[in-house]
């Protein structure tokens, strides 16, 4: 196995240069790594820098760039247990390297015993835009019945028709 398959993304600056003519290169001076002829470590330092959240993809990308050893190309990157993922955060969920999203259930199943919906809706609002649930569109189908229940009920009493049920029209409003 290639050494460098072995590291994850801030480690190769341990053991490798950036030369731009040829690429990355092994270090030919420091101490030796033992099992491995002709490769040396340093004290030197790689940058990762920070991404904020709102970044999506990039934030994502980071995520798995210091978790993932080895990777060779951003399809590397995104493949989970031999499955492509579309996307470094689809990636992120099925390694579980995302938050999991228990206390914003716990916070919204609350708000449904007591609130009204309005108050939900504002609730899920928040916690998509500054919580980052790992996966919003899992609470919005677990909570859409108690967010969208005002429109149900303006619905019901328009119509004068009480066996009128959710629908995609009243869920979309609920939303917007």
């Amino acid at each position: 196995m290639i050494f460098a398959k072995t590291l994850l993304y801030s480690e190769v600056p341990k053991f490798y240069t950036w030369i731009a003519s040829t690429k990355f290169q092994r270090r030919k001076q420091g101490k030796a790594v033992e099992g491995h002829t002709n490769l040396y470590s340093s004290d030197a330092l790689g940058r990762l820098y920070t991404v904020h959240p709102n970044n999506t993809e990039c934030f994502y990308l980071r995520l798995l760039l210091i978790n993932i050893r080895g990777p060779i190309s951003s399809q590397d990157l995104r493949t989970v247990n031999g499955q492509l993922c579309a996307t470094y955060r689809q990636a992120c969920q099925e390694l579980n390297l995302l938050e999991n999203d228990a206390h914003w259930d716990t916070a919204l199943a609350d708000a449904s015993n007591t609130a009204r919906p309005q108050q939900i809706c504002t609730l899920f609002v928040t916690i998509l835009t500054t919580c980052f649930p790992s996966n919003p569109k899992d609470l919005w189908e677990k909570y859409k019945d108690y967010m969208s229940e005002d429109i149900l009920h303006r619905l019901r009493s328009a119509n004068q028709n009480p066996d009128i049920q959710f629908t995609p029209n009243a869920y979309n409003e609920a939303l917007t």
